[in-house]
């Protein structure tokens, strides 16, 4: 459904992007990750033909969209921003009718209605924009991106501006209507708990590269080296002394690193014997900040624990298991 290849953008001579290629094919939700000011909602202003400025291709389908012949023409994508965007002066259902000016009044009418319903907000339809809250006007938004049934979604930060519980719910809602209507989508966020529960695919932009696109689970699994490990995950970069005792073997462009979810505090004669430097009080857990009692302060490591059965006027272990441990780049 959407190809993009060697994708570079620059503004005026600093380099934003540089060799990004990816596809998404039809009906997957792709997200794009990394840090503020990356590049990632860069491309989808290219996408949409917002951002004409660039080098390499992006193709719809068989239409190459980014030459020059066919700018004007109807990409067949939507675009939800960050803010809505949506028309202050325009009440709901105006601002959903937009888009919608080469239909016939009586199509238009019929399309606005379906989408009132389908979006759940046709006691909103006479309402003005600044009367809605903000999760009633995302769904105007997201109506009005999809009245001209686009091929493609384009969502930039689409959950930011809402509270955690309508997040979740708006967050799953949307890929349910994504699916449905087996649409394909790119979702830019800096959220990788979003990201990882949405998405079919992700791609990780950091220092103007695409570093790695693939499968959700793959991407999650196995990442190819720590930026990636350590952006989509909370992990530990083990200490000598562990990979030692493992059998580890690494080369110098390598670490081990461990999920903190997999590391446990233990009574039972393990691989290191470890000291308690701080723990903090989190609610369900206590963060607990640890290292090998035989190293250096600096190879200290993070676990959450909640302390049960474990008893800190003993000798405490770190308990973790070999095939838990990842040896990637650096």
């Amino acid at each position: 459904m959407l190809s993009i290849n060697n994708l570079s953008i620059s503004f005026n001579d600093t380099k934003i992007l540089e060799d990004v290629n990816f596809q998404v094919m039809q009906g997957e939700i792709t997200t794009l990750l990394g840090s503020s000011g990356c590049g990632k909602t860069t491309i989808l202003r290219a996408i949409a033909g917002l951002q004409r400025e660039h080098e390499g291709t992006i193709c719809i389908g068989n239409t190459c969209v980014s030459s020059k012949e066919v700018y004007t023409q109807d990409r067949e994508v939507g675009y939800i921003f960050q803010d809505y965007a949506l028309f202050p002066h325009l009440n709901v259902e105006e601002n959903i009718a937009f888009a919608l000016d080469k239909l016939s009044k009586k199509d238009r009418n019929k399309r606005v209605n379906d989408l009132l319903e389908q979006f759940d907000i046709v006691s909103h339809r006479k309402k003005q924009i600044h009367q809605l809250s903000g999760g009633q006007q995302q769904r105007v938004a997201i109506a009005r991106a999809m009245a001209n049934k686009p091929k493609i979604l384009l969502l930039d930060e689409p959950f930011a501006n809402l509270d955690a519980q309508l997040r979740y719910k708006t967050k799953m809602w949307l890929k349910n209507i994504i699916k449905k209507y087996n649409l394909s989508a790119i979702l830019v966020t800096h959220d990788k708990k979003e990201a990882l529960s949405i998405s079919d695919k992700i791609g990780i932009i950091h220092n103007k590269k695409l570093l790695q696109f693939d499968k959700t689970e793959i991407i999650y699994n196995k990442p190819v080296n720590y930026y990636i490990a350590n952006f989509l995950a909370e992990i530990n970069i083990l200490p000598d002394i562990f990979v030692e005792n493992l059998g580890l073997k690494i080369k110098n462009n390598q670490i081990a690193i461990i999920e903190i979810s997999k590391c446990n505090l233990s009574n039972k004669n393990n691989l290191v014997e470890i000291e308690i430097i701080d723990k903090s009080f989190c609610g369900e857990y206590y963060e607990v900040l640890i290292k090998p009692k035989e190293t250096k302060n600096n190879d200290l490591i993070m676990i959450k624990s909640t302390l049960e059965n474990i008893n800190l006027e003993k000798n405490i272990y770190l308990d973790l298991l070999k095939e838990d441990v990842k040896v990637i780049l650096k």
